[in-house]
């Protein structure tokens, strides 16, 4: 009898967790899969906002990462197994990825294909896993923050994106008593994603008595903030602007300017077909849920039945960005400002399918 293909997949998130599940269900050639992930938990950071608020929500919010690998193939004819260690480097032409454990000893994994969907972590450990360190470093930095916040007279929060917003609205609506200002360094709130709710946010926002600060690039000081050579101290300072790419073992010739991982429009590595990329880590994606649910997902699954599973009458599907915007952005537990499709839809339903619990009832179902 020959011998199970060697996949190795990187990460231990929604994409990693999704990858894992596609390649179980998709193939009927026999597998041994190895999932490589610094992290025992996986962790539903959509949460996190709220979170921030109600840190007795956390545990509702992870996942033992090695039962949901069990659980991804213990009816299929694949064998699965996890390892608690981080990717350190790749060797590419050898199909070799090299892993360092918590201890720092280091072991080569060699593979017949490879699954990169390591992810993206943000300045803040409270709103991404960290690329190298267990869940309990994200749980402590979110309980560390949430008793601050508590304490605090003034917040400063920086990025005006949908978790800067999000973060807002959250405290706004639980500490009606704290001065929160919210920095956006662009020319509104959700300027990038929802430029035709910026008016609504911006009032909405200022209803719940969050000062709104546009057009200014900020830097984190050790009292507060600074920019355009003024300075301001806060007691709490969350920043929720960049996410950078766990790509740090990867090959420089295979990233971006911004170290995303290069792939074509099937989402694999060029010259290398053998290795597939899946998540934020693309340099390709538009870095959301929804992008990767629904867009990158249908082509990862026709790549995965051709590459991995040998069949070679599978038509291969292109990915491409969504040409209309799906976004729901909570402003409060109460409601926010969303478009599906392209479509803006009243605050009512940002509250149903998200505000009103951040969807930590169906985490479930994604993680596990």
């Amino acid at each position: 009898m020959s011998q199970p293909k060697q996949v190795v997949i990187v990460g231990g998130s929604y994409a990693a967790i999704s990858a894992l599940k596609t390649i179980a269900a998709s193939t009927k050639t026999q597998l041994s899969i190895t999932v490589v992930a610094p992290s025992t938990k996986s962790f539903f950071n959509v949460a996190a906002p709220r979170l921030l608020v109600d840190p007795s929500l956390i545990p509702q919010t992870l996942f033992s990462l090695e039962e949901t690998i069990q659980k991804s193939t213990e009816l299929t004819i694949h064998e699965s197994r996890f390892i608690h260690a981080s990717a350190d480097s790749l060797d590419l032409d050898q199909n070799e990825l090299t892993i360092k454990t918590s201890d720092g000893k280091k072991e080569i994994l060699r593979y017949d294909y490879l699954v990169i969907a390591s992810g993206a972590r943000s300045i803040s450990p409270a709103w991404k896993l960290n690329h190298e360190k267990d869940y309990q470093y994200a749980v402590d930095e979110i309980e560390k923050l949430s008793s601050a916040i508590k304490d605090a007279s003034s917040i400063a929060i920086v990025g005006g994106g949908p978790t800067g917003v999000e973060t807002a609205g959250e405290l706004a609506t639980a500490y009606k008593n704290k001065h929160i200002t919210l920095y956006t360094g662009s020319p509104a709130p959700l300027s990038a994603q929802l430029p035709n709710h910026s008016k609504s946010t911006i009032a909405k926002l200022e209803k719940l008595g969050v000062e709104i600060i546009n057009d200014q690039r900020v830097t984190r000081t050790s009292t507060g903030v600074s920019y355009d050579g003024k300075s301001k101290d806060y007691d709490v300072v969350l920043e929720a602007q960049q996410l950078y790419p766990n790509t740090e073992f990867v090959p420089a010739a295979h990233l971006d300017s911004s170290k995303f991982l290069i792939t074509d429009e099937h989402l694999r590595v060029p010259k290398h077909h053998n290795v597939l990329a899946l998540g934020d880590v693309l340099s390709l994606g538009a870095r959301s849920i929804v992008d990767l649910s629904y867009v990158q997902k249908p082509v990862f699954e026709k790549t995965v039945a051709r590459e991995i599973g040998g069949d070679q009458r599978v038509q291969l599907k292109k990915y491409q960005r969504a040409g209309s915007v799906t976004i729901l952005v909570p402003l409060g537990p109460s409601g926010g400002v969303g478009s599906i499709s392209g479509w803006s839809v009243p605050s009512f339903l940002v509250w149903l399918t998200k505000a009103r619990d951040y969807m930590i009832p169906r985490a479930k179902n994604l993680l596990e």
